[in-house]
């Protein structure tokens, strides 16, 4: 199989620039280098807090539930973590469920069905502001979505070229709407006068495209990057979710139910501990992650393919607390403009509410 960095076919499909030499975004110091002290506190205050304990395996190992989208390999990270040990490490067992809908997600985690979930940041929002009972306590990665066009219709990297056309997306409320729509408006393109969109199953998107019944589209990798390739050079990347002016912002994260928080916070140290470490293998080496992950996901293409996906995403960034915080805050501010957030909503005062510092043994808010 060809390197598609080097074939001009795929020239469109865009990978990150890389981090500078030294530089790792979020507070992996802070983390790797504390969280063992914070752990031994944590536990002898659950003990006083009169939470039931977790449930151990037959060797001692905390079992704890993590629900995530086994088609999107951006969580590849959360499973490599298992397979390697790095849970196991930190006296956990880590088991996994899957997620289909956001709703199911939300519920499952609030309602402590299951004891954390990974999504997108966007699928939070809204939902975290009407009352659902989690807390936001990592961010994981950015860069997992893009609208592409066809070179057909007219369409081009230039994002002014989506105007007068028709865009798919799979839900109309969803999170691929809230984000392209924002990036739209902050690219000069009125998501509501100079475009139109239109709903269909995220299976049928391409097969619209292909009827001319859009002209581009919008959903997650790595369905965008398979479609871009099988188009042999006709889809066209118009936007990411890393694109101006969202550079170097994160757009998936982890959500632990608040019973799980009061229950045991030294289990959501360990995982958030382990799914940093996992995540800088990730940056270094995204085929060992790939390789981790074609054994476990659900996705059907070549671990190669796999790890172009990871490479195309930032696993550098892994915001927590204040970090992560600011990013909340910065896309309620975004959502407000587009009538998801409540007008009068104080962003950074939503984000204190929503994000635990898992960095802070006792501290239920930033």
């Amino acid at each position: 199989m060809s390197n598609p960095s080097h074939d001009p076919a795929f020239d469109d499909i865009h990978e990150p620039p890389p981090p500078e030499p030294g530089v790792r975004w979020g507070r992996r110091a802070v983390v790797l280098g504390g969280l063992a002290g914070l752990a031994g506190g944590t536990l002898l205050a659950a003990r006083h807090s009169g939470a039931r304990p977790l449930p151990r395996t037959p060797d001692g190992l905390r079992i704890v539930r993590l629900s995530l989208p086994v088609n999107a390999p951006c969580v590849a990270p959360l499973i490599l973590a298992e397979q390697i040990g790095l849970y196991r490490d930190r006296g956990l067992k880590v088991e996994f469920t899957n997620w289909n809908d956001t709703p199911s997600l939300l519920e499952a985690v609030a309602t402590g069905k299951v004891d954390l979930g990974a999504g997108m940041i966007m699928q939070f929002m809204r939902p975290l502001e009407q009352g659902f009972d989690l807390k936001l306590v990592a961010g994981t990665h950015g860069g997992c979505m893009r609208m592409v066009g066809s070179r057909r219709a007219g369409v081009t990297d230039d994002i002014a070229s989506v105007r007068g056309k028709t865009i798919g997306i799979a839900d109309a409320t969803g999170f691929a709407y809230n984000t392209f729509a924002l990036l739209l408006k902050s690219n000069g393109v009125d998501p509501l006068r100079d475009v139109a969109w239109r709903v269909y199953p995220a299976p049928l998107l391409e097969a619209a495209l292909m009827k001319d019944d859009i002209q581009a589209y919008a959903d997650s990798d790595p369905l965008m990057y398979l479609a871009q390739r099988r188009s042999g050079g006709d889809l066209v990347e118009i936007l990411s979710n890393l694109s101006a002016p969202w550079q170097g912002r994160v757009c998936c994260v982890v959500a632990a139910s608040n019973t799980l928080l009061r229950r045991d916070r030294s289990a959501v140290l360990g995982l958030v501990d382990a799914m940093v470490q996992a995540s800088e293998i990730c940056a270094a080496d995204p085929m060992q992650v790939a390789r981790a992950f074609a054994q476990y996901g659900a996705v059907k293409a070549p671990v190669e393919d796999i790890a172009a996906v990871l490479r195309m995403q930032t696993h550098h960034m892994h915001p927590l607390g204040h970090d992560l915080a600011a990013e909340v805050a910065f896309y309620a501010a975004q959502l407000k403009t587009i009538g998801v957030m409540s007008a009068d909503l104080d962003p950074e005062a939503f984000a204190r509410g929503i994000v635990d510092d898992v960095t802070k043994g006792d501290a239920a808010h930033v």
